[in-house]
């Protein structure tokens, strides 16, 4: 990949459904340019899926688990993991140190969910981080949906880039209804609309970085981003861990990411850096992939839509 294909990644993980035109004008491409990007990205495996699903924030915990994991062999450890349906994600670095994402139905079950990645990837020391989103994301809870939203949820579920007259032909009702429906749930941050990356199939380095923050130190996460762009991809907060800041980059080679490294370490808001190399990720469907279904169809859900 190169930065023009790592800033196509960021935005349709932000939003799948952003029109190819609109994408081409972003980036300064021709729409040609951007589709010929997206298939050789579908085709080498780096895009698996088009992807729609609810947004519940309210009441839902995204929590990153990690640390070593003893259990063997650690190939099966990723299907081991997703046997719960809280495991959305399972990446797996040097040394046997694991990654593992859960969406966790509320505080309640949290203690559940971690003893079973514990116990799973016979992890003995986890970090448990409960992701901070700041309060920019405020998706109301499901019952702001009804039952002909969550029918175009699951339509769009394995293909969120499908135009609205399909959707309309799947359920059997019209465009309009269609379009002024996904419209209003894109608005009131009701669906998530994103795609299944798997950026580890390219040659490139994927990289976690643990920075542990300064005393009275704060973070300036847009700063940081327009600084190290496009080779800081994302960061993540944790509300019960203030001091932790997790940093996942992108470089296409060792000396990118040493002089990354060099770079991070100096900034004045972080106390200690150290970095873990990504091998591998797989993603797996969870609990929130099938509520559309359920609450769709409630009492007679269809096998296939």
């Amino acid at each position: 990949m190169d930065e023009t294909d790592i800033d196509l990644s960021l935005t349709l993980l932000q939003n799948s459904r952003v029109p190819y035109r609109a994408l081409a004008t972003k980036l300064n491409l021709s729409v040609n340019a951007i589709h010929k990007r997206i298939q050789v990205m579908i085709e080498t495996g780096i895009i698996r899926g088009f992807t729609a699903r609810p947004n519940l924030t309210i009441g839902t915990l995204n929590v990153y688990t990690y640390g070593t994991a003893m259990a063997e062999p650690l190939r099966d450890l990723p299907a081991k993991l997703s046997r719960n349906d809280s495991v959305y994600w399972v990446a797996q670095a040097g040394g046997g140190y694991i990654y593992v994402g859960a969406y966790v139905k509320g505080l309640g079950e949290l203690s559940a969910v971690s003893d079973y990645i514990r116990k799973t990837a016979e992890m003995p020391s986890p970090t448990v981080g409960i992701i901070d989103y700041g309060g920019n994301i405020k998706a109301p809870p499901k019952e702001a949906l009804d039952a002909l939203d969550w029918q175009i949820i699951h339509s769009l579920s394995e293909n969120s880039r499908k135009p609205v007259a399909d959707v309309a032909k799947d359920l059997g009702t019209s465009t309009k209804t269609v379009r002024r429906r996904l419209d209003r749930m894109i608005k009131e941050n009701l669906i998530e609309l994103s795609i299944k990356w798997y950026p580890d199939v390219s040659d490139d380095i994927m990289s976690i970085f643990h920075a542990k923050l300064a005393m009275k130190a704060r973070v300036d996460s847009a700063e940081l981003h327009r600084k190290y762009a496009p080779h800081l991809l994302y960061q993540l907060h944790f509300s019960n861990l203030p001091d932790d800041h997790l940093i996942f980059t992108w470089t296409r080679t060792m000396k990118e990411l040493r002089e990354f490294k060099e770079r991070i370490e100096k900034e004045p808001c972080f106390r200690s850096v150290s970095m873990n190399i990504l091998y591998t990720g797989e993603i797996f469907p969870t609990w929130r992939d099938s509520l559309p279904l359920k609450m769709g169809w409630p009492e007679n859900p269809p096998v296939r839509l």
